[in-house]
């Protein structure tokens, strides 16, 4: 019963961790997608390629810490500190790649668009868990 009260706002913990792995897919600031531009970086230089996964890598952590809490209520701490280092991925990548690109920040694609509304429902996820777990404590 507690869960189905809390479903609808833990569902966007699952749909941010989804926006997270598909923005992945869709082009950033050019006319290709991180996962495309990996692998041109990485055949011709291997200093800063695996940035480019950090949103894959982010939702993946993401999807399996909001999976986890729907799961189990319980494990709802663990999940926010699995959401943590899921979006400090994501924030690496963020300081990191818009920095290189902030001169094309006026050309941004879709993904980066995604990547910032994934992340900003995860965060809304752990700020709505780590709320109900403060609730449900002063309650009992």
């Amino acid at each position: 019963m507690e869960l189905k009260k809390y479903l609808n706002s833990l569902i966007l913990g699952l749909i941010g961790s989804i926006l997270l792995i598909i923005s992945e897919f869709f082009s950033w600031f050019s006319n290709y997608n991180l996962l495309e531009i990996y692998i041109i970086t990485t055949t011709v230089e291997l200093a800063d390629s695996f940035l480019l996964l950090f949103p894959l890598l982010s939702g993946i952590i993401c999807l399996i810490a909001s999976s986890l809490v729907i799961y189990r209520m319980e494990l709802n701490i663990k999940s926010v500190i699995l959401s943590f280092v899921g979006l400090g991925f994501m924030l690496i990548f963020f300081i990191d790649y818009i920095s290189q690109e902030s001169e094309y920040l006026s050309n941004s694609g879709i993904g980066l668009y995604l990547g910032v509304t994934g992340f900003l429902l995860v965060l809304f996820n752990i700020i709505n868990i780590l709320y109900s777990k403060q609730r449900q404590t002063k309650g009992n």
